[in-house]
Protein backbone atom coordinates (compact mmCIF):
# COMPACT_ATOMS: atom_id res chain seq x y z
CA UNK A 1 0.00 0.00 0.00
CA UNK A 2 1.33 3.86 -0.44
CA UNK A 3 2.33 5.15 2.32
CA UNK A 4 1.25 8.98 2.02
CA UNK A 5 3.23 10.31 4.87
CA UNK A 6 6.20 10.22 2.78
CA UNK A 7 5.23 12.05 0.14
CA UNK A 8 5.82 15.38 1.62
CA UNK A 9 9.39 14.50 2.14
CA UNK A 10 9.99 13.37 -1.43
CA UNK A 11 8.34 16.67 -2.44
CA UNK A 12 10.45 18.49 0.04
CA UNK A 13 13.18 17.42 -2.29
CA UNK A 14 11.45 17.23 -5.77
CA UNK A 15 10.96 21.33 -5.37
CA UNK A 16 15.25 21.43 -4.35
CA UNK A 17 16.38 19.12 -7.07
CA UNK A 18 17.60 20.82 -10.24
CA UNK A 19 18.05 17.40 -12.29
CA UNK A 20 15.99 14.58 -12.00
CA UNK A 21 16.22 11.14 -13.76
CA UNK A 22 12.84 8.97 -14.28
CA UNK A 23 13.82 5.13 -15.36
CA UNK A 24 11.93 2.03 -16.42
CA UNK A 25 13.19 -1.37 -16.14
CA UNK A 26 13.98 -3.01 -19.17
CA UNK A 27 10.91 -5.60 -20.38
CA UNK A 28 8.39 -3.33 -18.71
CA UNK A 29 5.29 -4.11 -18.58
CA UNK A 30 2.56 -1.73 -20.45
CA UNK A 31 1.44 -0.91 -16.83
CA UNK A 32 4.53 0.09 -15.61
CA UNK A 33 5.59 2.04 -18.70
CA UNK A 34 2.25 4.33 -18.15
CA UNK A 35 2.71 4.59 -14.91
CA UNK A 36 6.61 6.13 -15.28
CA UNK A 37 5.59 8.33 -19.01
CA UNK A 38 2.63 9.61 -16.29
CA UNK A 39 4.95 10.65 -13.68
CA UNK A 40 7.52 12.06 -15.92
CA UNK A 41 5.24 14.09 -18.06
CA UNK A 42 3.67 15.46 -14.77
CA UNK A 43 6.74 16.65 -13.47
CA UNK A 44 7.94 18.30 -17.14
CA UNK A 45 4.94 19.92 -17.32
CA UNK A 46 4.87 21.54 -13.30
CA UNK A 47 9.11 22.10 -13.82
CA UNK A 48 9.88 23.56 -17.00
CA UNK A 49 13.07 24.92 -15.51
CA UNK A 50 14.13 21.82 -13.97
CA UNK A 51 16.59 19.37 -16.15
CA UNK A 52 14.28 15.90 -16.15
CA UNK A 53 15.38 12.75 -18.33
CA UNK A 54 13.32 9.53 -18.98
CA UNK A 55 15.29 6.61 -19.21
CA UNK A 56 15.26 2.92 -20.26
CA UNK A 57 18.21 0.86 -20.68
CA UNK A 58 16.39 -0.41 -24.06
CA UNK A 59 14.06 1.30 -26.69
CA UNK A 60 10.29 1.12 -25.78
CA UNK A 61 8.28 -0.07 -28.60
CA UNK A 62 4.78 -0.70 -26.99
CA UNK A 63 1.72 -0.49 -29.01
CA UNK A 64 -0.70 2.41 -28.11
CA UNK A 65 1.68 3.67 -25.70
CA UNK A 66 1.65 7.34 -26.14
CA UNK A 67 4.99 9.80 -25.21
CA UNK A 68 7.39 6.45 -25.24
CA UNK A 69 9.53 8.36 -27.68
CA UNK A 70 10.29 10.56 -25.24
CA UNK A 71 12.88 7.76 -23.63
CA UNK A 72 16.39 8.14 -23.74
CA UNK A 73 19.27 4.99 -23.68
CA UNK A 74 22.64 7.14 -23.15
CA UNK A 75 22.70 8.23 -19.21
CA UNK A 76 25.93 11.08 -19.85
CA UNK A 77 25.22 14.04 -21.32
CA UNK A 78 26.61 16.59 -19.07
CA UNK A 79 30.27 17.04 -20.43
CA UNK A 80 31.67 16.92 -23.77
CA UNK A 81 34.29 14.56 -24.40
CA UNK A 82 36.82 14.72 -27.36
CA UNK A 83 38.56 11.24 -28.05
CA UNK A 84 41.19 9.90 -30.55
CA UNK A 85 43.74 7.45 -31.24
CA UNK A 86 46.58 8.32 -29.15
CA UNK A 87 50.05 8.61 -30.29
CA UNK A 88 52.37 10.10 -27.86
CA UNK A 89 54.31 11.65 -30.53
CA UNK A 90 51.78 13.65 -32.41
CA UNK A 91 50.58 15.30 -28.39
CA UNK A 92 53.24 17.05 -27.01
CA UNK A 93 50.76 20.39 -25.36
CA UNK A 94 47.89 20.72 -25.09
CA UNK A 95 45.99 24.20 -24.80
CA UNK A 96 42.84 26.00 -25.50
CA UNK A 97 41.67 30.02 -26.44
CA UNK A 98 38.28 31.74 -26.22
CA UNK A 99 38.05 34.24 -29.61
CA UNK A 100 35.60 36.97 -27.46
CA UNK A 101 34.93 38.55 -30.73
CA UNK A 102 33.63 35.45 -32.98
CA UNK A 103 32.57 33.74 -29.60
CA UNK A 104 34.26 30.64 -29.66
CA UNK A 105 36.82 28.26 -27.99
CA UNK A 106 39.60 26.51 -29.22
CA UNK A 107 41.14 23.93 -28.34
CA UNK A 108 44.94 23.07 -29.60
CA UNK A 109 46.93 19.72 -29.92
CA UNK A 110 50.53 20.60 -30.65
CA UNK A 111 52.20 17.57 -31.66
CA UNK A 112 56.04 16.99 -31.42
CA UNK A 113 58.35 18.90 -33.20
CA UNK A 114 59.04 17.26 -37.08
CA UNK A 115 55.74 15.03 -36.24
CA UNK A 116 52.42 14.81 -37.87
CA UNK A 117 49.29 16.45 -36.47
CA UNK A 118 46.73 14.13 -34.91
CA UNK A 119 44.15 12.87 -38.71
CA UNK A 120 40.98 14.91 -38.04
CA UNK A 121 39.10 11.89 -39.32
CA UNK A 122 40.01 9.78 -36.18
CA UNK A 123 39.09 12.68 -33.85
CA UNK A 124 35.14 11.80 -32.41
CA UNK A 125 32.90 14.22 -29.97
CA UNK A 126 30.48 12.55 -27.35
CA UNK A 127 28.74 13.42 -23.84
CA UNK A 128 29.57 11.65 -20.91
CA UNK A 129 29.25 12.66 -17.24
CA UNK A 130 26.08 12.36 -15.68
CA UNK A 131 23.97 14.20 -12.61
CA UNK A 132 21.36 13.94 -10.34
CA UNK A 133 19.72 15.13 -7.25
CA UNK A 134 16.26 12.51 -7.23
CA UNK A 135 16.41 9.57 -9.57
CA UNK A 136 12.74 7.77 -9.23
CA UNK A 137 13.07 4.13 -10.46
CA UNK A 138 9.77 2.86 -11.53
CA UNK A 139 10.04 -2.03 -11.68
CA UNK A 140 13.93 -1.50 -10.81
CA UNK A 141 14.40 -3.62 -7.12
CA UNK A 142 18.21 -4.41 -8.25
CA UNK A 143 20.49 -1.67 -9.74
CA UNK A 144 21.79 -4.10 -11.79
CA UNK A 145 19.02 -4.77 -13.52
CA UNK A 146 19.95 -0.51 -15.29
CA UNK A 147 22.67 -2.59 -17.60
CA UNK A 148 24.60 0.10 -18.94
CA UNK A 149 22.97 3.18 -17.23
CA UNK A 150 24.32 1.94 -13.70
CA UNK A 151 27.88 1.06 -15.27
CA UNK A 152 30.57 3.33 -14.36
CA UNK A 153 28.03 5.32 -12.66
CA UNK A 154 28.11 3.60 -9.45
CA UNK A 155 28.45 7.15 -7.38
CA UNK A 156 25.29 8.74 -9.18
CA UNK A 157 23.14 6.25 -7.63
CA UNK A 158 24.83 7.23 -3.97
CA UNK A 159 24.71 10.59 -4.82
CA UNK A 160 21.31 11.33 -5.53
CA UNK A 161 18.10 10.65 -3.56
CA UNK A 162 16.56 7.38 -4.91
CA UNK A 163 12.50 6.91 -5.09
CA UNK A 164 11.39 3.34 -6.12
CA UNK A 165 8.22 2.72 -7.64
CA UNK A 166 7.16 -0.94 -7.47
CA UNK A 167 4.27 -2.76 -5.94
CA UNK A 168 6.08 -4.69 -3.81
CA UNK A 169 9.00 -2.17 -1.22
CA UNK A 170 12.71 -3.60 -2.46
CA UNK A 171 15.77 -3.29 -0.68
CA UNK A 172 17.55 -0.20 -2.16
CA UNK A 173 15.80 3.22 -2.47
CA UNK A 174 15.49 6.42 0.14
CA UNK A 175 12.12 6.12 -0.45
CA UNK A 176 9.57 3.30 -1.57
CA UNK A 177 6.76 3.72 -2.80
CA UNK A 178 4.59 0.28 -2.88
CA UNK A 179 1.47 0.12 -5.17
CA UNK A 180 0.29 -3.09 -4.23
CA UNK A 181 -3.49 -3.10 -3.31
CA UNK A 182 -4.71 -1.74 -6.76
CA UNK A 183 -5.98 -3.25 -9.46
CA UNK A 184 -3.08 -2.28 -11.64
CA UNK A 185 -0.06 -0.02 -11.28
CA UNK A 186 -1.97 2.63 -12.69
CA UNK A 187 -5.03 2.74 -10.51
CA UNK A 188 -2.69 3.34 -7.67
CA UNK A 189 0.40 5.58 -9.10
CA UNK A 190 -2.56 8.43 -9.40
CA UNK A 191 -2.58 9.11 -5.96
CA UNK A 192 1.50 9.47 -6.00
CA UNK A 193 0.99 12.35 -8.55
CA UNK A 194 -1.68 13.49 -6.53
CA UNK A 195 0.47 14.00 -3.58
CA UNK A 196 3.72 15.34 -5.19
CA UNK A 197 0.89 17.80 -5.94
CA UNK A 198 1.25 17.23 -10.03
CA UNK A 199 -1.34 17.21 -12.64
CA UNK A 200 -1.81 14.92 -15.32
CA UNK A 201 -1.51 15.45 -19.06
CA UNK A 202 -4.31 13.89 -21.39
CA UNK A 203 -1.62 11.73 -23.35
CA UNK A 204 -0.68 10.39 -19.75
CA UNK A 205 -4.30 10.28 -18.52
CA UNK A 206 -5.09 8.19 -21.34
CA UNK A 207 -2.28 5.85 -21.07
CA UNK A 208 -3.34 5.03 -17.42
CA UNK A 209 -7.11 4.62 -18.71
CA UNK A 210 -6.31 1.72 -20.56
CA UNK A 211 -3.90 0.05 -18.91
CA UNK A 212 -6.65 -0.08 -16.16
CA UNK A 213 -9.53 -1.35 -18.98
CA UNK A 214 -6.46 -3.81 -20.04
CA UNK A 215 -6.30 -4.87 -16.00
CA UNK A 216 -9.36 -5.32 -15.60
CA UNK A 217 -10.88 -6.72 -18.74
CA UNK A 218 -12.51 -3.52 -19.52
CA UNK A 219 -13.40 -2.58 -15.81
CA UNK A 220 -15.59 -6.24 -15.47
CA UNK A 221 -12.66 -8.12 -13.34
CA UNK A 222 -13.70 -8.35 -9.36
CA UNK A 223 -10.08 -6.70 -9.48
CA UNK A 224 -12.00 -3.57 -10.00
CA UNK A 225 -13.37 -1.31 -6.74
CA UNK A 226 -15.31 1.65 -6.23
CA UNK A 227 -11.95 3.23 -6.26
CA UNK A 228 -11.04 1.96 -9.54
CA UNK A 229 -14.17 3.90 -11.00
CA UNK A 230 -13.16 6.66 -9.47
CA UNK A 231 -9.71 6.76 -10.85
CA UNK A 232 -11.23 5.81 -13.95
CA UNK A 233 -13.67 9.10 -13.35
CA UNK A 234 -11.09 11.47 -12.94
CA UNK A 235 -8.58 10.57 -15.95
CA UNK A 236 -11.48 11.27 -18.08
CA UNK A 237 -11.33 14.07 -16.68
CA UNK A 238 -8.27 14.68 -16.80
CA UNK A 239 -8.32 14.60 -20.71
CA UNK A 240 -7.83 10.63 -21.38
CA UNK A 241 -9.83 9.54 -24.75
CA UNK A 242 -11.31 6.08 -24.37
CA UNK A 243 -10.18 3.42 -27.07
CA UNK A 244 -13.48 2.11 -28.00
CA UNK A 245 -13.33 -1.16 -30.17
CA UNK A 246 -15.89 -1.36 -32.77
CA UNK A 247 -18.44 -3.92 -32.47
CA UNK A 248 -18.47 -6.44 -34.82
CA UNK A 249 -21.77 -5.73 -37.46
CA UNK A 250 -23.96 -8.26 -37.39
CA UNK A 251 -24.57 -11.10 -40.39
CA UNK A 252 -27.51 -10.63 -41.92
CA UNK A 253 -29.47 -13.51 -41.86
CA UNK A 254 -29.70 -15.90 -45.08
CA UNK A 255 -33.39 -16.85 -46.52
CA UNK A 256 -32.86 -20.42 -48.18
CA UNK A 257 -33.77 -20.27 -51.66
CA UNK A 258 -36.76 -22.73 -52.59
CA UNK A 259 -36.09 -25.14 -55.20
CA UNK A 260 -39.13 -24.08 -58.17
CA UNK A 261 -41.86 -26.36 -57.89
CA UNK A 262 -42.11 -28.08 -60.95
CA UNK A 263 -44.67 -27.47 -62.82
CA UNK A 264 -47.56 -30.27 -63.88
CA UNK A 265 -48.68 -30.06 -67.38
CA UNK A 266 -52.50 -30.05 -67.58
CA UNK A 267 -54.01 -31.82 -70.66
CA UNK A 268 -57.18 -29.80 -71.59
CA UNK A 269 -60.14 -31.53 -72.87
CA UNK A 270 -63.16 -29.79 -74.75
CA UNK A 271 -66.50 -31.30 -74.23
CA UNK A 272 -69.32 -31.23 -76.68
CA UNK A 273 -72.39 -30.55 -74.51
CA UNK A 274 -74.38 -31.79 -77.50
CA UNK A 275 -72.72 -35.13 -77.61
CA UNK A 276 -72.45 -35.54 -73.87
CA UNK A 277 -74.67 -38.46 -72.97
CA UNK A 278 -75.33 -36.84 -69.64
CA UNK A 279 -76.83 -33.65 -71.53
CA UNK A 280 -80.82 -33.13 -71.75
CA UNK A 281 -81.56 -29.95 -72.95
CA UNK A 282 -84.44 -28.46 -71.22
CA UNK A 283 -88.10 -27.64 -72.57
CA UNK A 284 -87.22 -24.31 -73.65
CA UNK A 285 -84.24 -25.35 -75.83
CA UNK A 286 -86.39 -27.96 -77.48
CA UNK A 287 -89.02 -25.30 -78.48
Amino acid sequence: MLNADILPEIKNILDKSQSILVMLVPNAKYDQAASCIAVYEALAQKYPQKEITLLSPEQITTPNLLGQENFKQKLGSKDLSVSFDYDEKAVDKVSYHIDEEKKKFYLIIKPQKGQKPLNTSQVSFDYTGAEADLIFLFGVHELGQLEHLYSNYESLYNQAALVTVHNFEPEIGNFKIDLSGKSSWSEAVLALIAGLELELTSAAATNLLLSIEEATNHLNSFTATADTFEVVAKLLRAGAKRQVKSAPQPVAPTTPVEKPKKKIASKSKTVDLMKSKDYAPSNEARG
